[in-house]
């Protein structure tokens, strides 16, 4: 399912006109190269939705380590990429904005245009 997400995020970059390629190091999954900047994105993807308070949402697990987890830093990605896999859909977000170890998004969010829209406000805050 990881790997997938990846190619979803990688596209979607691309289809932005963002270079992008994937990190041959540990921390970021992709590398992505625009302005004459880059950023180094994490990809987490779900295909995992629950209601809570009425609400459609999706959940994504934002924490790195497999014994002792720890909320995404900014020491190993500039933005996050939390890709919904059943609508091969990326909202794109700033790592400083990633303050739990569980992320929760309603579905409502993933319209026509997020990534675009996501991308352009992840990069103006990092």
């Amino acid at each position: 399912m990881g790997q997938a997400g990846e190619y979803i995020a990688a596209a979607a970059l691309l289809e932005l006109g963002v270079q992008t390629m994937f990190s041959p190091t540990a921390g970021a999954d992709l590398l992505a190269f625009a302005q004459k900047r880059y950023w180094r994105v994490e990809v987490k993807t779900t295909q995992s939705r629950e209601k809570r308070d009425g609400k459609n949402l999706y959940r994504w697990n934002t924490a790195t380590g497999s014994q002792n987890k720890s909320v995404l830093s900014s020491d190993d990605s500039d933005i996050v990429a939390l890709v919904a896999l059943d609508r091969r859909q990326v909202f794109f977000r700033p790592v400083n904005l990633i303050t739990g170890k569980t992320t929760r998004l309603s579905a409502n969010r993933f319209v026509e245009g997020v990534e675009e829209k996501t991308w352009k406000e992840a990069i103006a805050c990092s």
